[in-house]
């Protein structure tokens, strides 16, 4: 049976800085994110995961991106991917797929991955999600996460939408048990979180439409990343990452509304949640 969760039920699970913490003990991050003309996505996650508490974020993008990204967001190291083969040696967490397609740049990410240090957290979303089949990645990574939607989740699965919104549960199980991973956030209203290593299944009880806008998806990405990257366990990572990123949306309706939610405006209310 599936175990209810919300940000409340969290509080005590809030990451706390040392007094004498620098920023490479607070993880370091590099997201692969943004194809040519979806740098949004990229900037989104980067700034999501900074924002949540990461030490050190960097950004390999397509390099038209390159510009708009360093503009919005001076403290993160943004490049293009094209120079940056061998500059994940010392990484923590690597999130990639946010704004990545199926054109020939994203897909020169999966041949990227091979390249990677394997004793990392690696978190899969969006396009990266399209990658699995072909890259045996996955399976070699310390722990390794997937974000689909329900879109997402049916194409990983051969089958329709319908299917997985009818049993959202064993849904994200299966999608854990066909790829060999450790965790599957299943998005959507009452979002799923299936562990792998303990077979539990959580269901957040918060959350609504508000959050229904493109990149919020991409934030949440962002947020997992950085909990990770500070050394908090899997499980209390994906369950927290969904909380704060679901109490933002609730906050954000009860100031604003419902409608018009913007995923840039949930970034600083993140922020402080987890500083309360």
């Amino acid at each position: 049976m599936a175990l209810k969760f919300n940000f409340e039920s969290l509080d005590n699970k809030l990451p706390k800085r040392d007094i004498n913490s620098h920023k490479g003990n607070n993880g370091r991050v590099l997201i692969v994110a943004g194809s040519e003309g979806m740098g949004g996505a990229g900037i989104l996650a980067s700034e999501a995961s900074l924002f949540s508490g990461s030490g050190l974020v960097s950004l390999f993008t397509h390099k038209s991106n390159v510009s708009a990204s360093l503009e919005r967001n001076p403290e993160i190291m943004v490049l293009g991917i094209d120079d940056c083969i061998e500059y994940s040696n010392n990484l923590d967490v690597l999130l990639i797929g946010p704004g990545l397609g199926s054109d020939k740049w994203s897909k020169l990410m999966s041949k990227y991955l091979d390249q990677v240090n394997k004793n990392i957290c690696l978190v899969v979303d969006a396009g990266g999600l399209s990658f699995l089949k072909s890259t045996p990645l996955v399976l070699e990574c310390k722990s390794t996460i997937l974000t689909p939607h329900p879109g997402e989740a049916a194409n990983l699965l051969d089958t329709t939408v319908e299917a997985i919104q009818g049993d959202r549960e064993n849904s994200a199980k299966k999608i854990a048990e066909k790829y060999g991973v450790s965790a599957v956030i299943l998005k959507g209203h009452k979002t799923v979180v299936f562990l792998s290593g303990t077979d539990r299944t959580f269901v957040s009880d918060i959350g609504g439409p508000e959050l229904a806008s493109a990149g919020t998806g991409d934030v949440l990405a962002g947020i997992l990343s950085a909990l990770l990257a500070q050394n908090m366990n899997l499980e209390d990572a994906c369950l927290l990452a969904v909380a704060v990123h679901s109490k933002a949306g609730i906050n954000f309706k009860e100031d604003i509304g419902e409608i018009g939610l913007n995923a840039s405006a949930l970034i600083p209310l993140i922020r402080k949640l987890l500083n309360q």
